[in-house]
């Protein structure tokens, strides 16, 4: 049995961040200690309150949840919603929440958890990484005082998938806000990153059997992924699993293989703005100057079925 993972989960939900919650609430592998949210897929304003819609939808708004960044370190805001839809959400709704925002911002309460817990916090961002590096900012022994940092963003290139999104090369988490991407990567905090390299994988995704098989089981989290995802298997005939790639890493990284490299972001490229530039030259490989942990495969069979018994249970 492996121990506890104790988390902040960072996030933009996003219809595949709402089934990264319930990915991340159905395991016992995890332990969220607190949520923060984040300009993104949408607005902060919607994000923030869509995460509060999860956790009551979840039964858990006793978790904290932490409003962020409004917009990246030094963009505007930019979102996905012609993706996730007008509120985020895709097709689905939920009732307003009642629970209340801890009064702390983000960066705070991830540099006070980071405090608090130690080398037994893992830090989970699967949104942009503005909240992630204003804490750095804030406190710059973060990155040497948590276990780790789990990340859904990039295009590496490594895969015959590792390519754009949001332009030819970078993936949107990354392009939203590229200057605080850099500083993360920069940190020495250590990265694992779910990418496009496998996310979107055609053996990874969620096929439209999968999503029959799924919302066939006719419970209330099920129909909330039919809600969520249906719109949008039609359109794309499946759905990208980009962010429950992140915490499934976290459950089990057994069911993944990975590769070690050193990793730097363009923040100043008129066509390569965000992209993750993988240095595959050997003097850098030969000197162990890895600053970065990236999935480049998956046990297919395995993944799908942890989304299938947990994300659907219930």
């Amino acid at each position: 049995m492996r121990p506890v993972k104790r988390i902040v989960l960072d996030t933009d939900p996003g219809v595949d961040d709402a089934l990264a919650f319930m990915l991340a609430f159905a395991s016992p592998e995890l332990s969220v200690e607190a949520v923060t949210t984040v300009a993104g897929n949408v607005s902060q304003e919607k994000a923030h309150r869509n995460a509060k819609q999860l956790l009551e939808f979840l039964g858990r708004a006793d978790v904290p949840v932490c409003a962020g960044a409004e917009k990246s370190l030094l963009r505007g805001a930019r979102d996905a919603s012609e993706f996730h839809g007008a509120a985020g959400l895709g097709g689905a709704t939920l009732p307003e929440p009642a629970m209340a925002t801890d009064p702390r911002s983000a960066a705070r309460m991830i540099t006070e958890k980071a405090r608090e817990l130690g080398r037994d916090l893992t830090l989970m961002a699967i949104g942009p990484l503005t909240n992630v590096a204003a804490a750095i900012l804030g406190d710059p022994t973060l990155p040497t005082s948590v276990n780790g940092l789990i990340i859904m963003g990039g295009a590496f290139g490594l895969t015959p998938y590792g390519v754009g999104n949001a332009n030819a090369v970078a993936e949107f988490n990354i392009w939203h806000d590229p200057e605080a991407a850099r500083i993360v990567f920069g940190s020495g905090i250590p990265v694992v990153c779910a990418g496009l390299d496998t996310t979107t994988h055609p053996d990874y995704r969620m096929s439209p059997k999968m999503f029959e098989e799924i919302t066939a089981r006719g419970t209330e989290r099920s129909r909330l992924i039919g809600d969520l995802c249906g719109g949008l298997v039609r359109r794309f005939n499946g759905f990208s699993l980009h962010d429950p790639m992140a915490v499934a890493y976290a459950v089990d990284p057994t069911i993944f293989r990975t590769e070690k490299h050193r990793v730097d972001v363009e923040t100043a490229g008129e066509l390569t703005l965000g992209m993750t530039v993988v240095d595959r030259r050997r003097f850098h490989r030969a000197q162990g100057d890895a600053n970065a942990e990236i999935i480049v495969e998956a046990d297919a069979a395995r993944f799908h079925r942890l989304i299938s018994e947990r994300a659907a249970e219930g």
